[in-house]
């Protein structure tokens, strides 16, 4: 028998009993563990189930719906069925589990428990919808009594008017009751129907015989008789249901008891099978742990003996003993083994002789080595002529290159100068080549320049700098430099390399988006606060203008507020300065003639003064499609500072030209595009180096009383419109501003809005939506004192409530004035579908502090009828609803 039968026999006489045991454990806790899933599946089924249940029943208790009702019907007959099944798994004769009359009693007091619970809610639920018809037939008797009061006429009788009041308090008390429950209402009810009843019996006994008074008369007598027999009938039912519903409460109590006393029990009993489970696991583990530690130490042994034999042989095969020979007789696979290690002795054997043959061929060996390194020579020489002429490659790669590529020697002189370096600073080679550095060096740039050198030598390393420059012809220019010193072979610094690059056209297109962005993040946090400056402004001004309407305000307080509501007035136009660079402020643009506009505006801002203005305008100047109040405004604030410096008088030339964006001398324009060039300048007292940077800050201002926002404002709206402005400035010669703006080859035809007329609608209801308080109270006071009814809310979601509460008991909404922005909530254009889907008729106002917001522009594509912009007067919000109301 082989040595691996040997081991599967030993192995498998193990392996049989264990397995066995196994098997008959792994049986007896599967029967176990199904049983108890089952059961525990069943009891978390109940409990969801259960859980539906309370919660359609809540569900009912507070609306009594019939289709919550159904609903709970519908999961008590689930349950009932889940309760009954439980029947079917009764415990087995297993140890540690209850007897079968035991669960069955468990189930049964849960069942009977269900049974008790599934009456009181059937009781409840019959009662409700008793309750339900005896309030229909109520309120329709209430309508009855209602129409017949009303066609009562007065004829001076004082009790057909208390009949009538009396009406009235019963339907308010009715609707109260029916909404509150309260008992007080139910008393103002029942008073009011038994004094119409007694009033009309007074009434018939005191009319006429053969006119119609007595049978009417008779007839609500009757029937408010009729009203109070159903409505004592209703709180009759109320009662009982109410008493009916705490029966009900109880048995669900007593059921949720049942359920956990059931569940408890499965639970400690699943509990006492697993430990003995476990017991008779531990048992078998040590009788197999046992049985397999006394297999490995027979079969161990019975394994080393020929082991040790083989340790031996290798240990002589080691010390050089190479004729050694493993005596192992056993025919299985270690004797295998040992055939196999002395065929490996004997191959070794035959490789030392081997080596030793080889050693007397070495000669051979070396001649061949010689012939191989003639070999190397050859290819050798080979590189080096490649590599002569990859220099030639990198001499053509240096000339052609697109940076300027400078050699200097240890005295900072040119060595070497490629075609680049020729076209940037207008020097050949010839020219530059062993003369010093400092001659294409700005002079106010020679000291930062030494210290680049100087820290080039001390720390040995590449430096980047970028300085200025000048060129052949004079000019100076901005370069980016990347120095390098150049070692020899030992390591000394014998020169330097330089790589340039002309960056002045880039810089300047960098300083202007920085320009740009600084506005941006400016223009962010001004819009915020003009915003909510607006809203105060509002509030102030709407108050002021309410308080201007008291006819018996004195002369000497009229004349304070006007003066106060002009500073509002000013203020408000301040903040739509603020609103104009501000993020958001995007202009209204149309087709127009920037010739007109120029000269509007700078004729506008000289009128008066001591200075004029000469113009030079083609007759063939592009149109442009921008915002001609915006252009307007950044026409007036260039010629209003041209005219500041200028105070002892003067001449300013503006000129426009049409312009490509392609062209060489407009590298910052865009490519393939039109533009208009407006050039303004000035001979006045120009704008220094160091203030020039500054002068499109937010507020920053060299004058007096200037308030630093004009050309902030200025660049802001050339951005919008997608231009470019630039300034240039000499000290006692003046200023040139050069505007680009984007232009268009022919005007679009401008459309005129007509001016609708004032409707003299000065009743109806409105609905006013803002987040502000202020705002709120002041616009509602406008409103109210203008003959409307006001109704106010604070967020979307609550306007749309009150909208369709009003809609739905016929109080029509005339107007809804909202908010464009809220904070945290639906703002205007949120709550726009919410109250067209209430009432697509519905009429929409929209205001906001954000005047020049792209929806106050064109409110009518976002569902709007009017838009007003804050802060405003009573006039300005009395206009804006009028035409509102006006058809499309």
């Amino acid at each position: 028998m082989s040595f691996r039968n040997k081991l599967g026999l030993a192995f498998f006489s193990v392996l049989v009993p264990v397995m066995l045991v196994a098997l008959v454990s792994w049986w007896s806790m599967g029967v176990a563990l199904d049983r108890q899933e089952t059961v525990f599946k069943l009891s978390r089924e109940i409990e969801q189930l259960f859980f539906q249940i309370n919660t359609e029943e809540e569900q009912f208790a507070t609306t009594q719906n019939i289709r919550h009702s159904r609903s709970v019907s519908t999961l008590l007959e689930d349950l009932n069925a889940r309760i009954s099944r439980l029947f079917t798994y009764s415990a087995e004769k297993e140890p540690g589990y209850a007897s079968e009359d035991e669960h069955d009693q468990a189930v049964k007091k849960l069942q009977g428990a269900f049974i008790f619970y599934r009456q009181g809610f059937t009781d409840f639920s019959s009662q409700i919808l008793e309750m339900q018809t005896i309030e229909s037939r109520m309120i329709q008797e209430s309508v009855r009594l209602q129409t017949l009061s009303d066609n009562l006429l007065y004829n001076g009788d004082p009790k057909v008017l208390a009949i009538q009041q009396a009406k009235g308090q019963m339907l308010l008390g009715e609707k109260d009751y029916l909404l509150t429950q309260r008992a007080d209402s139910i008393q103002i009810v029942t008073e009011s129907v038994r004094q119409i009843r007694l009033l009309a019996e007074e009434i018939r006994m005191q009319s006429i015989e053969g006119t119609s008074m007595p049978l009417k008369v008779f007839r609500i007598a009757r029937l408010a008789a009729l009203y109070e027999q159903i409505l004592r009938k209703y709180i009759q039912e109320k009662a009982q249901a109410k008493e009916t519903m705490s029966r009900m409460r109880a048995s669900q109590e007593n059921f949720s008891h049942e359920l956990v006393q059931y569940i408890d029990h499965e639970l400690a009993s699943a509990q006492a099978n697993v430990r003995n489970l476990r017991l008779i696991m531990v048992a078998v583990s040590v009788f197999v742990i046992g049985l397999s530690m006394l297999a490995t130490f027979i079969i161990s042994a019975r394994i080393t003996r020929p082991i040790n034999q083989l340790k031996k042989s290798a240990t002589d095969i080691v010390n050089g003993n190479l004729d050694t020979v493993v005596q192992i007789e056993s025919p299985d696979e270690i004797g295998r083994l040992g055939e196999i290690f002395n065929m490996m002795t004997q191959r070794l054997k035959i490789s030392f002789d081997d080596r030793e043959r080889y050693r007397d061929h070495l000669e051979e060996l070396v001649a061949e080595r010689t012939e191989k390194l003639e070999r190397e020579i050859v290819e050798r020489k080979q590189a080096e002529l490649a590599l002569r002429i990859s220099e030639v490659r990198l001499s053509l790669i240096i000339e052609q290159s697109p940076m300027a590529i400078i050699l200097w020697d240890m005295q900072l002189k040119v060595v070497s100068w490629n075609r680049t370096a020729e076209k940037i600073f207008g020097y050949t080679a010839g020219e530059v080549i062993g003369r010093p550095s400092k001659m294409l060096i700005a002079p106010e740039s020679r000291n930062h320049v030494s210290g680049v050198w100087q820290k080039i030598l001390d720390e040995k390393t590449v430096v980047r700098s970028q300085n200025e420059n000048i060129t052949k012809d004079g000019r100076v220019i901005l370069c980016d430099w990347s120095n390098t010193p150049l070692y020899d072979a030992a390591g000394s610094v014998v020169g330097f390399l330089s790589f340039a690059e002309d960056v002045t056209q880039r810089s300047r297109v960098e300083q202007e988006l920085l320009k740009i962005k600084k506005l941006e993040s400016t223009g962010v946090l001004a819009g915020g606060i003009a915003h909510d400056f607006n809203n105060i402004l509002t509030a102030i001004l709407g108050n002021l203008n309410l308080s201007l309407l008291d006819r018996e305000l004195s002369s000497s307080t009229r004349g304070l507020l006007e003066s106060a509501e002009k500073a509002s007035k000013r203020a408000k136009t301040l903040t739509q300065q603020l609103l104009t660079f501000a993020k958001g402020g995007e202009p209204i643009r149309e087709s127009m003639s920037l010739a007109e506009v120029v000269r509007d505006s700078a004729n506008f801002v000289l009128h008066g003064g001591n200075v004029s203005c000469q113009y030079d305008i083609p007759e063939d100047l592009w149109s442009a499609h921008a915002d001609k109040g915006q252009i307007s405004q950044v026409i007036q604030n260039i010629v209003l500072n041209a005219r500041h410096a200028m105070p002892a008088g003067g001449v300013i030339d503006i000129s426009c030209t049409n312009v490509q964006g392609d062209e060489k001398q407009y590298a910052l324009l865009e490519k393939n595009k039109k533009f208009i060039q407006i050039v303004i300048r000035d001979n006045g007292v120009g704008i220094s180096a160091n203030v020039l940077d500054r002068i499109f800050d937010p507020y920053f201002t060299t004058k007096q009383e200037g308030s630093g926002l004009g050309l902030a404002i200025t660049l802001s709206i050339v951005n919008k419109h997608g231009g470019h402005i630039l300034v240039d400035s000499e000290p006692g010669k003046g200023t040139v501003f050069t505007l680009y703006l984007p232009a268009v080859e022919a005007a679009d035809e401008l459309k005129a809005e007509a001016e609708t007329g004032i409707l003299a609608i000065r009743s109806g209801n409105v609905l006013l939506m803002d987040d502000d308080e202020g705002v709120l109270a002041v616009l509602q006071a406008m409103l109210e004192q203008s003959g409307y009814r006001v109704v106010t809310s604070r967020n979307g979601d609550e306007c749309a409530e009150i909208y369709k509460r009003l809609f739905d008991t016929g109080q029509a909404v005339d107007f809804v004035i909202v908010d464009l922005t809220i904070p945290g909530g639906k703002g205007g254009r949120e709550v726009v579908p919410l109250l067209q889907e209430i009432d697509p008729e519905v009429k929409i106002v929209v205001s906001s502090g954000y005047s020049n917001d792209p929806v106050m522009a064109s409110f009518r594509d976002y569902g709007f009828c009017g838009a007003v912009s804050k802060p405003y007067v009573i006039d300005e919000l009395l206009k804006v609803i009028d035409r509102a109301a006006e058809p499309l």
